[in-house]
């Protein structure tokens, strides 16, 4: 039998997951502080609870979708949160990004319970989301990631086991590190191609057949900045919060990070100049600004 699968958190991401579950007919309970994105459901076999500690009573798994650990932890550990719900043998799937220690620290407690999770972010973003083909990341008990494979296959057309408790958010840490990483780099050489008079249409299309291609310039530039729509759907704040995530992780592990500091720094100058709330392909237009305002837009893309 189909387990009941409570959802919290119905945003950019979690809005198509949830759908999905619906079209494979799962029983499906909805929680969200926003009542439009509640409201969004209506006339589907959803059923909306009223509180956390109702949707906890009422599935046998609550997955998440949320911004940040501080908001997971509230949700789950806080005083009328998941925790207080929850029954033993029942199961909580984080697929937020969040930080590897609060997952820990929250799979201890609710072992404690007799409560299993599992830590499963995603990469893919929300075109893939609605596609139902995301990548995900899993961390926790094996076993219990093997029996609910087939509900994360859901979500997902590639599902990796990736180690214990926290292994898959530090997993989609490193991954997002790296694609923070290729974006900015591809950023940086198109604005000087431009400098010199290239066409960015045509320099990405090079790029793409050659060894310099990546994500950001075969999916990214196309789709989100060489149209300047910027609409990716993946705010810029979370790509910094990731990378974050992956310098706590190396500076616990005394590991040099010597790039990805870099990287991390221009992330979070383009947060602090009011960049953060935007979809993170605008990330071409932070560094637009700050390297060619000489130009005056005149080889804008």
């Amino acid at each position: 039998m189909k387990p009941s699968v409570g959802f919290v958190g119905l945003g950019h991401m979690g809005t198509p997951m949830c759908q999905h579950l619906l079209n494979r007919a799962y029983e499906v309970h909805l929680y969200d502080i926003n009542e439009q994105a509640l409201a969004r459901f209506q006339g589907t076999s959803a059923y909306p609870a009223a509180s956390l500690q109702e949707i906890a009573q009422a599935v046998d798994v609550v997955v998440l979708m949320l911004p940040d650990s501080h908001i997971v932890e509230q949700v789950v550990l806080g005083e009328h949160g998941l925790s207080t719900g929850l029954a033993a043998e029942k199961v909580l799937i984080d697929m937020s990004s969040s930080q590897p220690s609060s997952t820990q620290r929250i799979a201890q407690v609710l072992a404690a319970r007799g409560v299993h999770m599992l830590d499963a972010p995603v990469s893919g973003g929300v075109p893939r989301a609605k596609e139902g083909t995301l990548t995900i990341m899993v961390g926790g008990e094996r076993q219990i990631f093997e029996q609910h494979q087939e509900l994360l296959q859901v979500f997902g057309n590639r599902l990796f086991y990736v180690g214990e408790h926290g292994s898959g958010h530090l997993t989609k840490a490193l991954n997002n590190l790296l694609s923070a990483t290729t974006l900015a780099s591809a950023v940086e050489v198109v604005l000087l191609g431009m400098r010199a008079g290239l066409d960015p249409a045509v320099l990405i299309e090079v790029v793409n057949a050659s060894t310099g291609r990546s994500n950001s310039t075969e999916v990214k530039f196309p789709r989100y900045i060489l149209n300047r729509s910027f609409d990716d759907g993946f705010a810029l704040k979370l790509m910094s919060k990731d990378l974050k995530t992956a310098l706590a992780t190396a500076a616990e592990l005394e590991f040099p990070l010597l790039i990805g500091s870099v990287v991390n720094q221009l992330w979070q100058a383009a947060v602090t100049q009011g960049f953060g709330e935007d979809s993170h392909t605008v990330f071409y237009k932070f560094l637009e600004e700050l390297t060619m305002q000489q130009t005056k837009g005149k080889d804008s893309v």
